[in-house]
Formats: C-alpha cells, structure tokens, sequence
C-alpha cells in the first residue's frame, strides 16, 4: 500500500469516527452543520498535518501510518477527559477478545493500559492464581516486565509477556500509591482458565453457601443458574455471594443475574445521552425462589465495579441483602464499544446508571453495610509452583471455589452474620 493511499485511509476514518461521535450527541454550534463543524475542526488541520507529514518530514522512510492512526484515534478518545472512554488497537481488541473458555499459562490479572502513565495498571487479581498468592492488588501499576520497562514495549507486548508456559518464572516491577518507590517481585506462571463462577459450602453443619463471580461475561448467566441450583440441591441455609475484585461486564448478563436474586420490580435506569430514561426490571422466570428464605449476604471491595455495583446497588435498596467489605469502585457508566475499520474498537459511555433509590454511586462508589477493612497486601516471591500443583489446577473441578476462612476477615464476618440471622451464635 502506498504512503500517499495510507494517508488518504487515515484521513477517511479518522472522518467515519468523528462523524460518528457527532452525530451520537447534541454540538453547541447549533447554528452550523454537523458536516461544516467536522471539516473546520478537524478533517482539514488533521489532513494538513497528515500532508506535511507526507512530504516534509525528514525521515520519510520511518513513517508508520497504522501507528499514526492508532496515536489519532487514541488522542480522540483521550481528548473527553473521561476515565471510562477507551481505545484498543487491533491487537488489544483481539486480547480483549479471547475465548472465555480457554486456558493459557500466565499470572491471573485482569488489566487495562494507563494512556498517560505508560504503565500497565491491573483492575483485579483473580482469586487463587499466582498474582493473587504474590499480593497483587487493584490500581498497583506494573512497571517493567523481566526488566524491560512496559513503556518501552508498549501495552500488547508487555501482555504477551506475562504470559507463557505454566512453570515458567517471571520478575515484576511493581508500583503502589503510597510507596516511595517501585518493588520486584518473582512469581511463577500457572496454567489460568476463566470459568467466572465458582462455588462451595462453608460449614458443612450450618450449610452456607459461598458463590464466587470473577466477571459479568456471556457465560455467566448459565454458569450462575448451575451454581443457584446446586445451592438449592445442596438446601442451604444461608448465602455469601463474593463480588470482591470483580470488574464488571455486560449490562446484559447483571441484568440476567440479579434477575435471579430479585423477584420483582426495577433493577437499574440508565440516563443516555439524548436525555432519554430506561427503566429496567428484572427478567420474569428467573427467579430463585429458595432465596426468600435465607439470609443472603454481598462482598465487594474497592475493584467491584460496573456491572458489580449494578447488583449490589439494587440488593441494598431493596433490602435483599447484607453489603459486607469495603466501598465499591463507583463506576455507574455505561459503555458502547464501537468497532472500528482498522480493527480496533473505541469504547463510548453513552449512558449514566442510577440505583433503584435514584442514588448516583458514580466516582462515589456504594458503602457496604458492614465495614471490614482488610490489610493492605504486603509483596511475596512466588519462586516455584510444584508439579502437583500444576498437575492439581489442569484436573481441578474448575466450578469449585478455594477459600481461605482463617485469612480473611471479610469472610469470617460474613458468616458469622449469617450465623447470627440462623440464631446458631448470639
């Protein structure tokens, strides 16, 4: 492909998704076109900085025009000033795209590309895995993979890193708010398959239910109706349903979910961006109906976000069940991602959430009924991951959740409240 057509494509999309972003809300300059508006604010500076560019810039045979592009669309979204506007390239998109239903070797972090920092950032360690055993936490910012600094590398290089085979070592450099300056840490790659349900009973004698959700996926909903039936088979007395360190997801699967745990009446409204309201109700035919029965508590910490303070939000107003842990993340935006024609996608908030109550938890977060505080996660060498181990995590029933009651305090409250609601201690 020539360089003279490569601009001119540049310049045709870049078009396509200004044009797009217009047309999606209202403009100020209601006096001019949505077409006069693009062309004098950005087609014709873009395309003359894309033209000198072409013929004046001294190191012609350097000039990468799909990273031109990229640094464009990026600059775009970066440009609304909002925490919740994205911007994948065509690689990150096929990251984000994976099969849920795979496996590979790697660390158990869920991540996102800080833009500004240059830095990877991780949104949530997944429970049991080598990140999560390390100390790991949400926000922690990872600066250089085996001593190559991700900024060098840049966001899909640094990911394909990480991962590898299930027995490999790996250094990290890690950041933490707070800290003066970065720490190393060595962990040990696992083999890590993304079933996002798992489930157990605490207490065999009192029969407490615990349900663990790493993420609102596609899968989800079945994964979580599989789950509610076994507790229901299982005749549990009580109920701890575990949202700490979980992201989010589709709109679609929290409504599906909490359409299992509330038997009525509205879930969340959303607010878009033309001023419209939509009230949504829960799913007839979903619903539980052993649920009524048993005291049900809720974990969330401060990496619950989206889609978890959803559910949550609409568990609290109503009184369905006991919030437990820290204040949740406080992201009430709803996200649309836009596919784009070089193979990335930009993700557009095009609506604001609301709780039942009207309560607005964006940048704010949801506070827990009871509030347990858990210590901050001190750094740990995880040097070496045992041939039983590994062999243990490929033949693992992969629905059944590890817990470790002694070790976490969230958890220890959570069942002695519901032990407390059975009358079983004072």
């Amino acid at each position: 492909m020539s360089r003279k057509f490569k601009k001119i494509t540049i310049v045709l999309m870049v078009a396509a998704l200004l044009l797009t972003a217009l047309v999606f809300g209202a403009t100020n300059q209601e006096t001019k076109s949505v077409e006069e508006i693009y062309f004098e604010k950005f087609q014709q500076p873009i395309y003359d900085l894309l033209y000198y560019i072409d013929t004046i810039y001294y190191e012609q045979d350097k000039i990468d025009y799909d990273k031109i592009l990229d640094s464009t669309l990026a600059g775009l979204i970066k440009g609304l000033n909002d925490p919740f506007a994205w911007y994948f390239d065509a690689q990150q998109t096929q990251e984000n795209q994976i099969d849920e239903q795979g496996e590979y070797g790697g660390l158990g972090i869920t991540v996102r590309w800080d833009q500004e920092m240059e830095a990877i950032v991780i949104v949530s360690p997944m429970s049991g895995t080598p990140a999560d055993k390390a100390g790991l936490q949400a926000n922690d910012y990872i600066i250089t993979v085996d001593g190559t600094p991700v900024s060098d590398m840049g966001y899909m290089e640094s990911v394909n890193n990480m991962r590898g085979k299930p027995g490999e070592p790996i250094i990290l450099e890690i950041f933490r708010e707070g800290w003066e300056e970065p720490k190393e840490v060595k962990l040990v790659r696992a083999l890590i398959e993304t079933k996002t349900v798992k489930y157990t009973t605490i207490n065999q004698e009192e029969k407490i239910g615990y349900i663990r959700l790493t993420n609102f996926a596609e899968k989800s909903a079945s994964e979580m109706e599989e789950a509610l039936t076994e507790m229901k088979n299982e005749k549990v007395n009580g109920l701890i349903f575990d949202l700490r360190n979980n992201p989010g997801g589709l709109l679609s699967t929290a409504i599906d979910v909490s359409s299992m745990f509330i038997k009525k009446g509205e879930i969340v409204s959303l607010d878009y961006y033309n001023g419209q309201r939509e009230i949504i109700s829960t799913i007839p035919g979903k619903y539980f109906y052993f649920l009524d029965n048993i005291p049900i508590t809720v974990l969330v910490n401060g990496a619950s976000a989206s889609a978890s303070e959803i559910f949550t939000g609409a568990m609290k107003d109503k009184a369905l069940a006991t919030i437990i842990g820290t204040t949740t993340y406080g992201k009430a935006a709803v996200q649309r991602p836009v596919s784009l024609g070089n193979g990335g996608e930009a993700w557009i908030p095009m609506a604001h959430y609301l709780t039942p109550s009207g309560n607005d938890i964006h940048l704010k977060g949801i506070e827990p009924d009871i509030i347990v505080e858990m210590p901050e996660r001190k750094l740990q060498d995880m040097t070496e991951i045992t041939e039983e181990e590994q062999e243990k995590a490929k033949n693992e029933t992969t629905t059944q959740a590890s817990i470790d009651l002694e070790n976490d305090a969230q958890l220890m409250k959570a069942v002695e409240f519901i032990k407390k609601e059975l009358g079983i201690i004072n």
